[in-house]
């Protein structure tokens, strides 16, 4: 298992920070993810399910993607299925002055021939994680 953790300050309101992280469209624009596609149809709460196009150490893959908690303003778990991993995080929102602190942290579990890489590989899926906590930075801030 590979457990990851990030946190950033972004200088936009939690409502704004929130609101953005909450909507899974914005996602290519910041997570390295190609593309996604709703599984649901509604408003995005507990239980919404969408799929995500991603590549990983040049293979493409699609990932089921769950939101197993929805607390508006404070905290969105998930639960992501990838033929190669599955990752199970959260993302926290706190007011931080004129800011928002965001700090993701969970654990991702390779499968398949991965997971006997796992000590070469960890460093790989913990940088590409880690990197999304600067573009979502540079996304809302621009």
């Amino acid at each position: 298992m590979i457990r990851v953790s990030n946190g950033i300050i972004i200088a936009r309101t939690l409502d704004d920070v929130f609101q953005y992280v909450a909507d899974y469209n914005n996602n290519p624009y910041w997570m390295p993810v190609q593309s996604v596609q709703p599984v649901t149809v509604g408003p995005i709460q507990t239980g919404t399910k969408f799929k995500q196009q991603f590549q990983l150490m040049g293979s493409a893959y699609e990932m089921d993607c769950l939101i197993r908690e929805f607390e508006p303003g404070k905290k969105i778990t998930f639960e992501y299925v990838a033929p190669v991993f599955i990752w199970n995080g959260m993302v926290l929102f706190k007011p931080n002055g004129a800011g928002t602190h965001v700090q993701a942290q969970g654990n991702v579990t390779l499968s398949g021939t991965l997971r006997l890489t796992e000590t070469l590989v960890a460093p790989k899926v913990r940088n590409l994680i880690n990197n999304t906590a600067p573009k979502l930075k540079q996304v809302l801030e621009s």
